[in-house]
């Protein structure tokens, strides 16, 4: 089982993430993310920003998952930010790495759903390492999480979203924002995950339906 830390309220209130707390937050996050895609689409439908503006602040009270940390070792805030106090504070210099990387797939030209039918036909995910696929907040992307390669294999952490977005063919909509080890990834709800191996990633056996 991986560790991954998750947001229970704010930035800086992590633990460990566990199946029954994944359930729980997609739950949260079901209403949230049907109110973003509203909002979105009134966005693109209309042209006026101040529904764009909502989708964004809808979206930063979504429950959001460390994917690609798996703990952060206490330190001191720095003044700016976290006023000089010891805690486990969310800086990628103090993170340690838990062995999956995320992708961020963004601003796709086709269906999220409809790209994922053609990858899980094209390609074997279990073979490939991936662990989960997820539409994104506003809908029109993907989060894709798998198991790291040897770093002398594929690199570092950006390295490795390349080399797999690569193979996938999906280079050209990479977010190398993710590069940053403890940047959130906003959850979703239930039907937005498209593949998830439970047993891998939280040592859960499928339940049938």
């Amino acid at each position: 089982m991986f560790r991954i830390c998750y947001q229970v309220r704010t930035y800086l209130e992590m633990t460990q993430m566990g199946y029954e707390q994944w359930q729980q937050a997609m739950q949260t996050a079901k209403a949230i993310v049907a109110e973003i895609r509203r909002e979105y689409k009134a966005y693109l439908d209309t042209g006026d920003k101040t529904h764009s503006k909502k989708a964004d602040e809808l979206k930063g009270t979504l429950p959001g998952a460390c994917f690609q940390t798996g703990d952060v070792a206490i330190s001191v805030g720095t003044k700016k930010f976290n006023k000089g106090k010891r805690g486990r504070w969310r800086e990628m210099r103090h993170a340690f790495l838990n062995g999956l990387v995320v992708i961020d797939i963004d601003h796709l030209k086709e269906d999220p759903r409809q790209l994922f039918v053609r990858l899980s036909t094209d390609y074997d995910l279990k073979a490939l390492g991936i662990l989960l696929v997820y539409v994104s907040a506003r809908g029109e992307g993907l989060k894709i999480v798998f198991k790291a390669r040897p770093s002398a294999e594929w690199g570092n952490l950006i390295c490795q979203q390349y080399e797999m977005a690569s193979l996938l063919g999906l280079l050209e909509y990479v977010d190398d924002s993710c590069k940053d080890s403890t940047r959130l990834s906003w959850l979703t709800g239930p039907d937005d995950v498209l593949y998830c191996d439970t047993k891998e990633l939280f040592n859960v056996e499928p339940q049938n339906d």
